[in-house]
């Protein structure tokens, strides 16, 4: 029997494979395609990734460069990066596939291809997974990385007379001078509209939400500035439109679509518009069909993702994991859960954590001296070159305890919430990279702090250390150290000695000093 069943090999499940071999433990991936991947031979339609692969930093630091790579797979191996399969700003999903699948063969990781998985269900302490060929594989523990393969579609009368997004044909002839409605506001919405406007009379894109911004709401899910062509049509007033409406009900007459709109911000205003063609581009959701009853996992969010726990583990089938996209629910819309390079930082966690919890395996960290300049030290350290923290921020963080010893243990990029409920019991430092206050108003024009004023770090808007004192899930304590242009935080007066100054105040109540010390008070 296997350790553990990875069921899909795409980005995640090889990622999570790749450390699953590097640890020792059993595994194996179950593809349904005939090669990893096999999702990006498809998606994004328009055969564009919006992920940012950005050849040249500057830096020669491998960590350090994978903040602006995202589509690499972690990897000892720097000469694997993606940048060496496509260089492109904005690569081709065609060249991902190629890179995948080149991961998956230099690693020698174990895959078996064309295995689509039919049902999963957990018989007594174990799971046994049956492939459409009637194969069937045992495991202690299966791992779902199969991504969101299945058409969100809203609950909308006549939503099944419309074209889906997974059905497009991107060729333009057939909308040349067409009115066409797109559904969605998210980047395949966006993506489509942004290829149809060179061939349609007019577009509409519609959903009942406002528009968010990446750049404003800091969640790359968010509509990106590659895709948002059409906004300038619509503003510069040449025919197209940004809908902000319910669509309450579609009907077809005469080949054309009729459309009835109730409006959010028009004061109850309804509308009945026309249209030649309707694309519904509103996202993706997982598949739970293969999922028997005795290993069917609670969903959230519309039964579009799994209820998880701060390990990634099923809230209600235990030994039932999730890798990839299928992580976002743990942090939905607040983490780059959802993109390569947010899961691929998950996958690493998910197995540092079944170790520890399923493989008798102490969670690893570095030790340093639990002085201030030591755990201060080490702290800038890690923030100036990490690429999990920046990813993933908020989310990922690194951890300091100091035993009794006198010596700091420094865990590095574990989930926030998992960290609290290991350490709970200890005091100790949680270090992350993160935004402060919601932006308001236009995000291009905004008084900040002056990055030599730490006094007022707290203020700092932008991407910037956070550093909190905590104990048993609260927060004691919090600095903040200044955001800073190009995150750079070696400055001696600005950073590194208001750092120390902080460790130093806080440092009796890591090395031990009781909560009921500071209840009594």
């Amino acid at each position: 029997m296997l350790d553990y069943l990875i069921i899909g090999a795409g980005p995640a499940g090889i990622q999570t494979a790749y450390h699953l071999k590097q640890s020792g433990l059993s595994y194996l991936m179950l593809e349904s395609g005939q090669r990893a991947g096999c999702f990006f031979e498809t998606f994004p339609i328009h055969r564009k990734l919006i992920s940012i692969n950005k050849v040249f930093t500057g830096s020669t630091n491998p960590e350090f460069n994978l903040r602006h790579d995202w589509n690499s797979i972690l990897t000892d191996d720097y000469s694997l990066n993606f940048s060496s399969f496509d260089r492109d700003f904005f690569p081709s999903a065609d060249n991902l596939v190629k890179y995948l699948n080149h991961y998956v063969d230099q690693n020698k990781l174990n895959v078996a291809y064309n295995q689509r998985v039919k049902s999963v269900e957990k018989i007594a302490d174990h799971f046994v997974v049956t492939t459409t060929h009637n194969e069937q594989y045992t495991a202690a523990r299966v791992i779902v990385s199969t991504g969101v393969p299945k058409p969100y579609i809203p609950k909308i009368e006549g939503i099944e007379l419309v074209t889906q997004y997974s059905d497009l044909n991107i060729d333009l002839a057939p909308y040349e001078n067409k009115r066409v409605l797109v559904i969605g506001k998210g980047n395949s919405a966006f993506e489509t509209a942004d290829h149809l406007i060179p061939a349609t009379s007019l577009i509409h894109v519609c959903s009942p939400n406002p528009l968010d911004m990446a750049w404003k709401t800091h969640y790359v899910g968010d509509l990106r500035a590659v895709n948002n062509n059409i906004l300038d049509t619509y503003q510069l007033k040449s025919q197209n439109a940004i809908l902000d409406a319910d669509i309450k009900r579609i009907e077809k007459q005469n080949n054309r679509f009729i459309v009835h709109f109730s409006y959010a911000h028009a004061n109850g205003e309804q509308e009945t518009i026309e249209y030649d063609e309707i694309i519904c581009c509103t996202g993706f959701a997982m598949d739970s069909s293969i999922f028997a009853d005795s290993a069917k996992p609670d969903l959230m969010i519309e039964g579009r993702f799994p209820s998880l726990d701060c390990s990634f583990e099923s809230i209600n089938v235990k030994g039932l994991y999730f890798a990839g996209t299928l992580t976002q629910s743990t942090k939905y819309r607040k983490s780059t859960s959802g993109f390569i390079h947010g899961f691929r930082y998950n996958s690493r966690a998910l197995v540092e954590m079944l170790k520890q919890k399923h493989h008798d395996t102490t969670l690893a960290c570095d030790q340093h001296l639990g002085t201030p300049e030591a755990i201060g030290s080490a702290i800038l350290n890690r923030i100036n070159e990490t690429s999990a923290l920046w990813q993933q921020h908020g989310f990922m963080v690194d951890a300091v305890t100091v035993s009794k010893s006198g010596m700091a243990q420094y865990y590095k990029h574990l989930p926030s919430p998992y960290l609290h409920a290991h350490l709970g019991d200890h005091y100790h430092l949680q270090i992350a990279l993160d935004f402060g206050a919601p932006i308001e108003g236009d995000p291009f024009n905004q008084v900040r702090v002056h990055k030599d004023n730490a006094t007022d770090a707290e203020l700092s808007k932008f991407l910037h250390p956070i550093i909190e004192l905590c104990y048993q899930g609260e927060v004691i304590e919090t600095h903040h150290i200044i955001e800073d242009l190009e995150a750079d935080w070696t400055d001696v007066e600005a950073h590194v000695k208001p750092l120390q100054q902080f460790i130093e105040r806080v440092l009796p109540k890591l090395a031990g000093e009781k909560m009921q010390n500071k209840v009594s008070a």
